[in-house]
Formats: C-alpha cells, sequence, structure tokens
C-alpha cells in the first residue's frame, strides 16, 4: 500500500543496484492490483532480468566491435532485430498505450489505489460489561436493585426489560462489549485489508458515564483509548513479508467521551492532547505534531498531492464544553481553530487537492455554539471547490443534514432565542433537566448568541462540570431533547428545500451510524472517484450561475408552493423591518463573496457513493460462539438510486424523502440499523 505524508517517498526507486540484479524482488510476492489480487496465477514472485552488463565478467567500458558487427550481419538475428523495433513503435502507439496500461491513476509511491476508504465512529468499549447483565444497570450487573433510573432517561434505548448478550444489547443504554469491539476489527482485518486506500475513524473509544456505581475515572479513559489505538495498529499493521508496505492512513478525531470530565476540554497545550499525541504517534503526521499538540486538530494527506482528511476537535466548538466559549473572541481556541482551517484550505486550493472534514460532533445547530456554527457554514460554503466531504459521528443514527446560505443571511439569531438560552442557562445552573416544552422552544430557536448569556462564570461552569461529569449528556441535544425533536428540524430542512436550489448554497454533512449498539453495530465505506476515463469528459455538476432544479413529484401543487413561499417571503421581509429597531446582539455573519468558487467537478477524491454495513445482534447473540459478520444495510447508488454524492442528489433524495410515504420509511428504518424502532420516534 501507499504511505502517508511525511513517511519517506519512492523506496522502491531506492533499491540498490544488487537488489536490482536479483532473481527475484523482495516484497512483491503480495499482488496489490485489485482487480487481479485473486487471481493464483499472479501470487507468485515477480521475476525481473538482470541487464547483461552486470551479469557479464567483461568491464562496461570494453569494447567489442567485431562482436557487434558480427551480430548484425547474421541474418536471423537481424530478422528478430527488425520485429522487435517493429513491435516496440507499434506498442507506443496511441491505440497500444491505451490498451496496455489500464487507465487507473496511481498514487505518488508507485502503489495501487483502490478507491474506497472507511468510517468507523463511536465505539465505547466498556470494561464493565457483563453478558446477561440487566439492561438497567447499563449491562454492569444482574441486580437492578441499586440501579440509578435517573440517569437511564438520557440516552434512547431500552432501559429496563431485557439483559444484554454476548455481543452487545441491540436498542439500549448499554455500551459494547469486548466481545463486539473484538469482532469488528477481526472482520476488518479479514474483509477490508488491501481493500480501502485509508481509514477516517471518528472518536469516542471510552464507555459512557451511565453507572454511578462505576464511575469513569481518567485512567480509564486514557486505558481504553490506549487500547482501541493499539487495536487499530495491530489491525492495519503492514505485512511483515513486504519490506516496502507501510500502513495505510489511519486518521482519528477526538470525541467529547474521550475527556474527563466528557464534553469539557481547556484550550491546548494540555494533558489531554499530549496523552493523545503519545498514543496517536503513529497516525500524526510529523509536520502536524506540534499543531495537535496545541490544539488538538491536524491534516493528513492520504494520497500525497490529492486527497487531505481534515481532523478537526470539535471540542472547541460544542456548546457543552464550559471551558471555552466558542468563537466569539480571537483568543478561543475555536476560534483559532478556524483560522488555522482557512489558512489549510486556502493552501489545499492552490494546490488543487480536494479535502475531506471530519471530527467527531457534527456542525449542527444545536450542537455547536452560534459563532462557530454560523463560521463553519461560511466556510463549508466558500470552499466547495476543495471541501468534498464531511465526516461525522457521535449521534448514532444514521442521517444527513444540510448547511445552507440562508444561516448566513437569516439565520434566525434574534433576541427571541436570548430568552430561550436564559432558560437552558438556568437549568444548568440549577442542575435540572428542560421542561417538555422548552425542549420544543429550544427546537425551533436554537441560534442565540452566547453574549447574552446569564452570568455564570467559566471557572464555575468547569468546576460544576468536573462534579457532575457523570450526569451523562444531560443537555447535549442529540440525547437530552430526544430523537424525536432533533428530527422535527431535520424534517424542516428537507421540506424547506426551495424548488429552484442554487448548487453553491448548499453543503451536505454525513453523519455515520455508530459501533455501540445504542441501535445496532455499523460501520460505512465510501467509493471515491479514482481516475477519469479519457472518453469521457469530466462531469461539472454545476457553475455559479446555473440553477439546479429539483422536480416535485406532485407538480399540482406547485402552483399553491409558489404563493406560499412569497408569502413567507413577505412575512421575512417584514420581520426583518421589525429587528432593524431592536438591534439584538447576535454573533458576527462572516461576509461572503458576490460569487463564490464554482463547485468542484466529479474528479479525484470527490465521493461517489458509500455502502452500509451493520450486524445483525438478537441473530449474532444467538451464536456467541460464531463470529458476528457485517452484512450489506444498503447502497447509496443502489437503494437511493443517487449517481453520486454530490449536492444535487442529496437535495432530490431530501425532497423525496418528504414526499414519497415509501421512501420516508425506508429512510427511517435505515436510520436506526433495522432495529426496527422508527416507531417509537415518529
Amino acid at each position: 500500500m501507499f504511505s502517508r505524508s511525511g513517511h519517506r517517498r519512492g523506496t522502491m526507486r531506492r533499491a540498490s543496484n544488487s537488489a536490482r540484479c536479483s532473481s527475484v524482488l523482495p516484497g512483491l510476492s503480495r499482488v496489490t492490483d485489485p482487480y487481479y489480487r485473486k487471481s493464483a496465477l499472479l501470487s507468485r514472485p515477480l521475476q525481473k532480468p538482470c541487464l547483461r552488463s552486470q551479469a557479464s565478467s567483461q568491464p562496461l567500458h570494453s569494447k567489442a566491435p567485431r562482436t557487434r558487427r558480427s551480430w548484425l550481419h547474421s541474418p536471423a538475428r537481424l530478422l528478430l532485430f527488425c520485429c522487435c523495433m517493429l513491435n516496440c513503435l507499434w506498442c507506443i502507439s496511441p491505440s497500444c498505450t491505451a490498451a496496455a496500461q489500464p487507465d487507473i491513476e496511481y498514487d505518488p509511491e508507485g502503489s495501487r489505489l483502490v478507491g474506497r476508504f472507511l468510517h468507523i465512529t463511536d465505539i465505547h468499549p466498556d470494561e464493565h460489561y457483563i453478558t446477561d447483565g440487566s439492561i438497567a444497570s447499563s449491562c454492569h450487573r444482574n441486580s437492578t436493585d441499586d440501579d440509578d433510573d435517573d440517569l437511564k432517561l438520557l440516552r434512547p434505548g431500552r432501559t429496563d426489560g431485557g439483559v444484554g448478550g454476548f455481543f452487545g444489547a441491540p436498542y439500549s443504554i448499554c455500551d459494547s462489549p469486548f466481545s463486539l469491539a473484538n469482532a469488528t476489527f477481526d472482520w476488518i482485518d479479514k474483509n477490508l485489508m488491501g481493500n480501502i486506500d485509508f481509514v477516517v475513524w471518528t472518536g469516542d473509544n471510552a464507555r459512557h458515564d451511565s453507572d454511578n456505581m462505576h464511575p469513569r475515572t481518567q485512567k480509564e479513559i486514557e486505558d481504553l483509548n490506549r487500547i482501541i489505538a493499539n487495536k487499530f495498529l495491530e489491525t492495519f499493521a503492514p505485512d511483515k513479508d513486504d519490506p516496502f508496505q507501510q500502513r495505510i492512513p489511519i486518521v482519528p478525531s477526538i470525541g467529547n467521551n474521550d475527556v474527563y470530565p466528557h464534553n469539557i476540554m481547556e484550550a491546548g497545550p494540555n494533558r489531554i492532547l499530549q496523552h493523545f499525541s503519545e498514543i496517536w504517534a503513529d497516525f500524526i503526521p510529523e509536520s502536524q505534531y506540534h499543531t495537535f499538540q496545541h490544539g488538538g486538530y491536524y491534516t493528513s494527506e492520504v494520497v500525497p498531492g490529492k486527497i487531505t482528511v481534515v481532523s478537526l476537535n470539535t471540542l472547541f466548538f460544542f456548546n457543552q464544553n464550559a471551558a471555552v466559549n466558542g468563537c466569539d473572541d480571537d483568543d478561543e481556541p475555536g476560534t483559532e481553530q478556524m483560522d488555522w482551517l482557512e489558512v489549510e484550505l486556502e493552501s489545499l486550493r492552490k494546490r488543487k487537492m480536494t479535502a475531506y472534514l471530519t471530527g467527531h460532533v457534527p456542525p449542527a445547530r444545536k450542537s455547536y455554539s452560534p459563532s462557530c456554527f454560523i463560521r463553519y457554514t461560511d466556510i463549508a460554503l466558500r470552499f466547495q471547490d476543495v471541501i468534498v466531504g464531511h465526516l461525522y459521528g457521535h449521534a448514532n443514527i444514521d442521517h444527513f443534514f444540510i448547511l445552507s446560505q440562508s444561516t448566513l443571511t437569516g439565520s434566525g439569531i434574534d433576541d427571541e432565542a436570548t430568552d430561550n438560552k436564559d432558560l437552558k442557562k438556568t437549568a444548568f445552573t440549577a442542575g435540572q433537566s428542560l421542561s417538555s416544552s422548552a425542549q420544543m422552544s429550544l427546537e425551533y430557536k436554537y441560534g442565540e448568541s452566547e453574549e447574552s448569556a446569564v452570568p455564570l462564570s467559566p471557572l464555575s461552569r468547569r468546576k460544576q462540570a468536573w462534579e457532575n461529569d457523570s450526569q451523562e449528556d444531560e443537555f447535549d441535544p442529540f440525547h437530552q431533547l430526544g430523537l424525536n425533536s432533533y428530527l422535527l428540524e431535520l424534517w424542516s430542512q428537507y421540506e424547506d428545500i426551495p424548488k429552484h436550489a442554487k448548487y453553491n448554497d448548499y453543503a451536505m454533512v454525513f453523519v455515520a451510524p455508530s459501533v455501540i449498539p445504542t441501535y445496532n453495530p455499523a460501520l460505512r465505506i465510501y467509493a471515491y472517484q479514482l481516475a477519469i476515463e479519457k472518453d469521457r469528459p469530466i462531469e461539472k455538476i454545476e457553475e455559479q450561475s446555473e440553477v439546479l432544479e429539483i422536480q416535485d413529484e406532485e407538480e399540482s401543487s406547485s402552483a399553491e408552493d409558489d404563493v406560499d413561499d412569497d408569502i413567507s417571503l413577505d412575512g421575512e421581509k417584514k420581520k426583518k423591518k421589525k429587528r432593524k429597531h431592536k438591534k439584538p446582539k447576535k454573533p458576527k455573519k462572516p461576509k461572503r463573496p458576490a460569487n463564490p468558487p464554482a463547485a468542484p467537478p466529479i474528479t479525484f477524491g470527490f465521493p461517489l457513493s458509500y455502502t452500509q454495513y451493520w450486524v445483525n445482534l438478537t441473530q449474532a447473540n444467538l451464536e456467541p460462539h460464531k463470529q458476528p459478520e457485517f452484512q450489506v444495510e444498503y447502497r447509496t447508488r443502489e437503494d437511493y438510486g443517487m449517481k453520486d454524492l454530490s449536492v444535487p442528489h442529496w437535495l432530490s433524495l431530501a425532497r423525496k424523502i418528504v414526499t414519497d410515504n415509501r421512501m420516508r420509511d425506508q429512510y427511517l428504518a435505515w436510520m436506526v440499523v433495522l432495529t426496527g424502532t422508527e416507531n417509537d420516534h415518529f
């Protein structure tokens, strides 16, 4: 395989003269061509002939005019020479070249790419998990007498009335047993080695703090992160028989449960980042080491000169991190990270490279601080010619959501939201959960300015967070507000897509389901564009001036919808007039260029599709002595009918989900990884 950025390059070209002349080239016994890997004929060592000048006992500078003349005057040899010359002339012709060399791109290392990568997230191993442990105790005990039921309502899933199986408890609050984590890596080793080019790993490698009888400790969290890191190193270890092969790039990100207390991280350098810089030393490029120690973010050039994966430290954007203040001030770590991200993307733009932005907590309005959410959205839209994907975890549910230009021009950040923020801050101060009415209010109005919060110093909030680390995700919108409430806004996004939408006004965020059986364990494998066929022009999705028309299946209602849109637009104008006199405090909205760069064409690195894999955990628990197999759950190309993963196809799918009942039901079933629990939320 190919080496990651920062490692020595061209090792094949640096072979010594003696190695070149050996009868068998070392390290080439393993065939790397994905199309012929299973061929028995190509499994033999590749032979390389020696140069006659090296094998001959005669010095290289010796002259032998008689020998050369007699060779040329030999009729048989002269005929053979002419045939060879004709053959060479034929082989350098365009027709022969096209037939002899497959139209496949190679990375600069000389290794063949396969055009796929793995996204794995939220493993959450739990050393306290016991088979047949009660779900009410987080699968930690057989008895439920001393369980704290208050903690069990903070995450989706069953809280009582069952026990955990050998490989885990599907649709429950229990974390992953080590048997599931080991089975996952075993399946990856058996099925994916040699079939992927790099790995995106988006964090949460420690258990939740959901059991008061077994509170988490900093040492336990560090140990679990080290165990999972070593598991990646072991699974993706280079072939010992191939001295030229190196480990494929693995790009990890820090999760909100990878730190103690959960959600909390102060500006770096700090002890947490020092710990991760040690256990992730094999994953972080040397050139990025100091950047990571400072902020927990970095870049990895997974395909040198072509594709970069940007690993973000989303804890500095997360609104539950009481140790920082979002992206409001220039000296905030969140602001510094955003500034760094812009510089990196500008550099990638000049180099004409593509980038995937990855991290743990997705850039949702209810999860990021308002200032960070707006800044991220602005960057996502301004760098559409560079960014080809936003890959995140954390939520456990399989879905996608939309970042749009409307967030920057009319984000709904007004003083009405201040009351909701105050309500949330007051509840946080009192250590109480929000009422259902407050949750619904926050659902639609969260996006307020942090400047208008009730007085509560960062030091006080940080101290309270340390004292209450066991209050698992109390105000995490993915958990405390509930899946029902979250999906209300998601559905609203899908429904609000206009019939005529400019492609450059939107960016898509892909949220992958987790290994932890909050529903069923899952993995995702993306396929990306590797080579452009020479007989087909590069497909341009859309220019900035062009307009994408999304057809609604119910064309009869188009006139009514247009009228509604006009009414809504008039209403917005009236609201804006009223707001001019109130002058509410709100985060600064970055100015977007009038003509931002056009979105990228379908070119090298662009995501074409993904295949979602899952484990039927109920069935796997019936056969505890048999390794569970990840099966294909769905494919975007076949099951969604998406030609590629460009924004127009996602917008079309979103419209179809809210207008086609059959597609909606299927989307919801896949969202909860075929646990059959979609009706519990809708």
